[in-house]
C-alpha cells in the first residue's frame, strides 16, 4: 500500500532530466459526489478517468524518464489504493478548505525533474491533447470538446495574453512548465496566502511577471472536464 507524503520539503536541490506530471485530484467534485471520486468514475466497462489517463500518458511520454505525481485528498487512502504502486502519491489533508493551487504546490515539492506537466485529475482527453512538441512553457487549448463555462483565453500571435472566463479558446486545464515559468508557478504555488486559488490565477500571475505561454490547438484535441453527469456523455464519447 502506497503512503501519503504530508508537508513535504524539496528533496532534488539538483533536477534531472526527464518529466514530472502533475495529477491533482484532491477535490470532492460537489456536483459528481453522488459518483465517489471522481478520477474512479467508470467511463465504460473496462476502464475509469484516471486508468485512461495514465494510458494515454504513456502512450506519449517514456515510463522510464517520467515520474507522475498523483494528489489526493477526498477519500484519499481510496484512490490510493486503487492506483498503480509506482506512482508518488501525496495527500492534501486540508483539500476542503484549500483549491488546486495547494495540491499544486505539493507536487511540485516532490517533483524532481525541472520539467512539469500539470494535467487536471478530472480530465478524460485523447492522444492529441499531449503533444510531444513540448519545448517551451505551452498550455493546451481545446475548440471542441470543453465545456462553455470553462476558462477560456486570448491568444496573440501563438501567446497566451490572459486566462478568464467568457473567453472561447478554452484551456484544456493541461499546461507545461520550463525555464521562468516553472519558477513562478513553484513561488505562487507554496506562497501561503495562495493556497485557496484556482490554477488560472497562477497562470495570469506568471504573465503578469512576464512569463510567456505557447498556445498550442491541435486540430483533433478532445478534451472534457468531468464536472456533471452530462459530461460523462461527452466524456464517453471521446473514447470512442
Amino acid at each position: 500500500m502506497s503512503l501519503a507524503t504530508r508537508n513535504v520539503t524539496p528533496i532534488f536541490p539538483n533536477l534531472s532530466k526527464g518529466l514530472s506530471i502533475i495529477i491533482p485530484a484532491a477535490g470532492e467534485g460537489t456536483r459528481m459526489k453522488a459518483y465517489g471520486i471522481k478520477s474512479l468514475i467508470p467511463l465504460n466497462t473496462t476502464t475509469n478517468i484516471i486508468e485512461h489517463q495514465l494510458k494515454t500518458i504513456f502512450k506519449v511520454f517514456n515510463r522510464k524518464t517520467t515520474e507522475v505525481i498523483l494528489v489526493t485528498g477526498f477519500q484519499s487512502l481510496k484512490l490510493m489504493n486503487n492506483t498503480p504502486d509506482d506512482l508518488l502519491k501525496v495527500e492534501n489533508e486540508r483539500y476542503l478548505e484549500t483549491n488546486v493551487i495547494r495540491s499544486l504546490g505539493m507536487g511540485l515539492r516532490v517533483a524532481k525533474h525541472s520539467a512539469v506537466l500539470v494535467i487536471y485529475g478530472d480530465l478524460v482527453f485523447n492522444i492529441h491533447a499531449l503533444t510531444t512538441d513540448l519545448q517551451k512553457s505551452t498550455l493546451m487549448i481545446d475548440k471542441n470538446t470543453m465545456g462553455e463555462n470553462e476558462v477560456g483565453c486570448t491568444i496573440d500571435n501563438e501567446r497566451i495574453e490572459n486566462v478568464l472566463y467568457n473567453l472561447p479558446n478554452k484551456w484544456a486545464q493541461i499546461g507545461y512548465f520550463v525555464g521562468k515559468e516553472l519558477a513562478l508557478l513553484k513561488q505562487f504555488c507554496w506562497h501561503p496566502s495562495n493556497e485557496r486559488k484556482f490554477g488560472f490565477e497562477a497562470i495570469n500571475h506568471i504573465i503578469e511577471k512576464k512569463g510567456k505561454f505557447l498556445a498550442k490547438q491541435p486540430n483533433q484535441i478532445k478534451v472534457n472536464d468531468v464536472d456533471s453527469p452530462k459530461d460523462l456523455e461527452v466524456a464517453q464519447a471521446i473514447l470512442k
